[in-house]
């Protein structure tokens, strides 16, 4: 039987190698919720209960530390899952996650999940190929902090939003300015200093609309990298 779930659930990166039976069994232990805008998921240190598997819409995932201090680590799109790590570890949530817009999620309950793994050597598969993909993307991560500076990480970052949205020179910023720059590690301020940078390489921001005159050009001065900058990979990182 082939359900809307069904579908969604065999695209998210993990499961797409299970049979369409196994996907059953995970879709009947589960449950699909529709969240509102602005809805917290669960909170930074709390114990995980369930994966989360976003369908619809986008969750933001923020870290603090004991004095309040917060900062966006991610923002997830659907079709993925988040917090896979601390769900198979048993290990408190490293960070808080909340919605973005209306979301759509499928949660398979943390024990049954881990239970599972014991029994079904495919999902074991499956799960460790997926904490080595977030484990590399967050050394991507890493380095994209430490080797580049404000300017380069902003245009590597649009850099691969015109690769999935497959326009060459326009794309759409998908959340605010505030956010970006909290998600690549920089103030209000330094974004701005960093976006005026851009214009001598062709690049045009008026609100959400980014206009890109030569992605070459931006390439060569963000010195894209195909081990840090794989085709295709935008807001995958950080997740565990």
């Amino acid at each position: 039987m082939s359900t809307p779930e069904h579908r969604q659930l065999a695209k998210a990166p993990i499961f797409q190698e299970l049979s369409t039976e196994y996907v059953e069994k995970l879709l009947a232990a589960s449950e699909i919720v529709d969240e509102p805008e602005g809805q917290l998921l669960f909170s930074q240190g709390g114990k995980p209960e369930a994966l989360h598997i976003l369908f619809e819409g986008a969750v933001e995932l923020w870290g603090a530390d004991r004095n309040g201090k917060q900062t966006l680590v991610e923002v997830v799109h659907g079709v993925d899952s988040f917090i896979l790590a601390a769900v198979v570890t048993d290990a408190p949530y490293l960070m808080t996650a909340r919605t973005m817009t209306r979301s759509r999620l499928l949660l398979i309950p943390a024990d049954f999940l881990r239970a599972e793994l014991r029994r079904e050597p495919a999902l074991a598969m499956m799960l460790l190929a997926a904490l080595s993909r977030h484990y590399r993307d967050l050394v991507r991560q890493v380095k994209d902090l430490k080797l580049r500076n404000s300017s380069e990480r902003i245009g590597c970052f649009l850099i691969s939003l015109a690769r999935k949205e497959k326009k060459s020179g326009r794309v759409v910023l998908p959340y605010s300015k505030r956010l970006l720059s909290d998600r690549l590690n920089m103030t209000p301020e330094n974004f701005s200093r960093a976006v005026t940078q851009l214009q001598t390489c062709g690049v045009r921001m008026k609100g959400m609309q980014v206009v890109i005159e030569d992605l070459d050009m931006l390439a060569r001065h963000c010195r894209l990298d195909p081990l840090l900058d794989p085709p295709g990979e935008v807001d995958r990182k950080a997740r565990a």
